[in-house]
């Protein structure tokens, strides 16, 4: 799962950069899974880990995902 989320990621950011004159800013919800309102929704007691660092604040396979992206960037 972490694999897919980290593609997930990836190909976002990608889509992102490429268009990055029409995008001023990438916001995400939370820094944290721990923090994440997805955790309790839309199901009570479901927990979710959709952010870039798990619940101990490291880093997932999906931030490092990211920072390829942006250093793999054509300027």
């Amino acid at each position: 799962m972490a694999r897919e989320h980290a593609e997930r990621y990836r190909k976002a950011f990608e889509m992102f950069l490429r268009h990055r004159k029409e995008i001023g800013r990438v916001t995400l919800w939370g820094v944290e899974d721990g923090d994440s309102w997805f955790n309790d929704f839309p199901i009570r007691g479901r927990t979710d880990y959709p952010l870039l660092f798990d619940r101990q604040g490291k880093p997932k396979p999906a931030f490092f995902a990211v920072l390829t992206a942006a250093q793999q960037a054509k300027p």
